[in-house]
């Protein structure tokens, strides 16, 4: 008699979304990939942070998620000039601080003298 070794399975734990056609519809989020609309690059999520996500940012629409769910790295796919402005900010302030250090520099030059 042989001991057979029983592998467990993931539990299925369905939730229920509506559709743009208001139609109920029940989805298996454990395995779910989601897309995003801008890079087009694949997603996985934990089922209950997905399913959260869903009914509060998405009011409970899977149709609404799927068109129109965009990732953080699409996000900042959105706007590169956000960035190269935030570049510029940087370099403004370390311009600034650089003229501060200069003229403290000279005042102790003078001193000195």
């Amino acid at each position: 008699m042989e001991n057979k070794i029983k592998k467990s399975r993931r539990a299925i734990k369905l939730y229920t979304f509506n559709t743009e056609a208001g139609v109920p519809v029940k989805i298996d989020l454990n395995n779910y990939t989601a897309k995003c609309s801008v890079s087009g690059e694949s997603k996985k999520f934990y089922h209950v942070y997905l399913a959260n996500l869903i009914q509060t940012k998405y009011d409970n629409c899977i149709s609404t998620f799927e068109d129109t769910y965009v990732s953080r790295a699409g996000r900042s796919a959105e706007d590169p000039g956000k960035k190269a402005k935030e570049l510029d900010n940087r370099i403004g302030r370390l311009y600034a601080q650089i003229r501060t250090l200069k003229a403290k520099r000279d005042e102790l030059v003078e001193q000195s003298l």
